[in-house]
């Protein structure tokens, strides 16, 4: 009789642990091997911004050149944030309250299961992941410390020169991207209702707006592809029946890697190091881990 009391509790605590132990186990699984779920590090917060800032869908080379410019952008960013001038300082530094005011947007695994459900969670955990481990610790570098990477959607065919920016962006060089026009989001057709028609006073030569007169106002490209939202400065202006006609090129601000031809470029069989190394001159890619 004593024996059944004692198997009978036995079972009940098995079945009330089960589905604490599933989770545990799920959710451990999917995560980087022999890393405690509990204790969050840089490759983790690589990992919750990743699916941010590129389609999972996309191949897996041209996730890996992202892998690589998030941890390189996170830990420029970590460097100016924590004070430091160590790599390794700045990576161990790093903490998920700290990723909002960095400029990053991080989705925890949590997060992003109740965003896709559960199978859909579980094979792009997975790809992220191979991603993120394939890359651990790699970052692009001038004299050992890491660069700004900016990245956009699509380009307009071509990204733009870094010197929009200033001197130090030499390593932004204006490539061609010939796969851009293939995407949905590569041409733009919104009326404004505008008094007059604005003029454009300059260009960049990727076809980019750097000037444009409202009246007696000037504004940067930027700032009015920003007031209007519209999906890029590379564009041309029209007076209609209907208001300002106004046709854009492209999808975000047209400087460093475009994920849509990183895409394609993965789609062609290219690594994601050559990738990068298209977009981003004079860099070297180091491990610092």
């Amino acid at each position: 009789m004593r024996e059944k009391i004692k198997t009978g509790i036995s079972i009940f605590i098995i079945l009330i642990l089960l589905p604490y132990v599933a989770v545990v186990f799920r959710t451990g699984n999917m995560r980087r091997e022999g890393k405690a779920a509990e204790v969050p590090g840089l490759e983790d917060y690589v990992a919750g911004i990743l699916p941010g800032q590129i389609p999972v869908s996309c191949h897996i080379e041209a996730l890996k050149a992202q892998a690589v410019i998030i941890r390189t952008n996170l830990l420029k960013k970590s460097i100016e944030f924590y004070g430091t001038d160590s790599i390794q300082e700045a990576a161990e530094a790093v903490r998920q309250s700290d990723l909002k005011a960095m400029g990053f947007s991080y989705a925890s695994p949590e997060e992003l299961e109740r965003l896709w459900g559960y199978e859909q969670w579980e094979a792009y955990q997975e790809k992220i992941w191979q991603a993120v481990q394939a890359t651990e610790g790699q970052i692009l570098t001038i004299d050992n410390m890491p660069v700004e990477l900016p990245y956009h959607a699509v380009s307009a065919g071509r990204t733009r020169s870094g010197g929009v920016l200033g001197v130090g962006y030499s390593y932004l060089e204006s490539v061609d991207c010939p796969g851009d026009v293939e995407s949905a989001d590569y041409l733009n057709i919104q009326f404004l209702t505008l008094s007059e028609l604005p003029e454009i006073t300059e260009r960049d030569d990727a076809g980019y707006v750097t000037e444009i007169r409202m009246g007696e106002e000037y504004l940067a490209g930027e700032e009015f592809r920003s007031r209007f939202s519209l999906n890029s400065s590379n564009f041309t202006l029209e007076q209609t029946e209907e208001g300002v006609r106004v046709v854009t090129k492209g999808l975000g601000h047209g400087l460093g890697l475009s994920i849509f031809q990183a895409n394609r470029q993965a789609q062609d069989g290219r690594p994601y190091l050559e990738i990068l190394l298209y977009f981003y001159k004079n860099v070297e890619c180091i491990s610092f881990s």
